[in-house]
């Protein structure tokens, strides 16, 4: 059962490994969309799936109780916070995600809308399709400080972007990176300092419960109000009601979402703000972080059912669990 949108979408790639393995494909028709958890609990009842292929819905424990013949989760990207591994665990069905394969992606559209904030973009396209003339004046990338708030693979491919600009960059995460001690421009500061002092302050952090909401109206108080906002990663990392605030009320300069709280954001106001870059969760939608993902995750769901041992399986020992041998 295929519930991500995306999965197949650009790529056959992954869709033909399985069916050509034998795997029977379903998707979930558009007309059953949006997927809740009810409505999720009703399709996988219904159908009664081996494998899940999911992308942001929710996979909860209701939902993998549904199907009596649930063996596997696999999740068509890299977050994992919409499934309940715990309780996947306990039931005995294998959770797995596809690691690195969306960090090129993500990383240049992380970029492009730095770029596309600082020099105002949409502003000037907008006015130029309108007729106008306007000679927006913005900033080099290379002359501001950027805080980068997550060092792992995505963090890390930003700030080698960055470097390329020559840009200095403040760097705040639980663990430190040790890729990073070759970077002269690169220092590990306390989020506090990153948000103060930053031009540009770029989330690359998972979404767990020390993560969510990390950013209110504290830490927005914190940041200059020259200040961008950038978050490519989950949208409940943000307080959206307080960045609203923020925003509406020019105490920061602007922001640019690729992810939100509730998606669609069908009544988000967000996305009406002249200050705001708001895009649809694309920033991993490339034709070829699509062909890696579909790749990575066919032969994960191949290897997982056969009980082949695989770096993305995130619990193991359900492998164990299912042959004590």
């Amino acid at each position: 059962m295929v519930s991500s949108r995306s999965f197949g979408q650009l790529s056959d790639v992954g869709p033909k490994l399985l069916s050509d393995a034998g795997f029977e494909i379903w998707r979930v028709p558009p007309e059953e969309r949006p997927l809740d958890e009810a409505k999720m609990v009703e399709i996988v009842a219904r159908e009664a799936p081996t494998v899940i292929v999911t992308g942001a819905e929710p996979v909860s424990r209701l939902v993998m109780e549904a199907s009596p013949n649930l063996a596997m989760i696999m999740k068509h990207g890299v977050g994992i916070d919409n499934i309940d591994i715990p309780a996947a665990t306990e039931l005995g069905i294998l959770v797995a995600n596809a690691p690195g394969t969306n960090t090129e992606a993500v990383a240049d559209m992380t970029i492009a809308m730095m770029l596309a904030l600082l020099r105002r973009v949409y502003e000037a396209v907008q006015s130029t399709k309108s007729g106008g003339w306007e000679r927006y004046v913005g900033h080099d990338l290379g002359a501001l400080k950027v805080g980068i708030v997550g060092t792992g693979k995505i963090g890390l491919a930003v700030i080698k972007r960055l470097m390329a600009f020559g840009s200095e960059v403040l760097a705040y995460d639980i663990v430190h990176n040790p890729d990073l001690i070759e970077y002269a421009d690169v220092r590990y500061v306390k989020l506090e300092e990153l948000l103060r002092e930053s031009d540009i302050v770029s989330l690359h952090v998972p979404l767990v419960a020390a993560t969510k909401s990390m950013i209110g109206s504290k830490e927005l108080a914190m940041m200059k109000s020259t200040a961008f906002l950038v978050n490519m990663a989950r949208g409940e990392l943000v307080d959206e009601e307080a960045l609203l605030v923020h925003l509406k009320e020019n105490r920061i300069a602007g922001a640019a979402v690729d992810v939100y709280a509730v998606e669609p954001p069908r009544s988000s106001p967000l996305i009406g703000l002249d200050n705001v870059l708001s895009t649809p969760h694309i920033a991993a939608y490339t034709h070829e972080s699509m062909e890696r993902m579909g790749r990575i995750c066919a032969q994960t769901i191949l290897d997982g059912m056969q009980s082949i041992e695989c770096s993305n399986i995130l619990n193991p020992e359900v492998m164990t669990q299912k042959d004590p041998s």
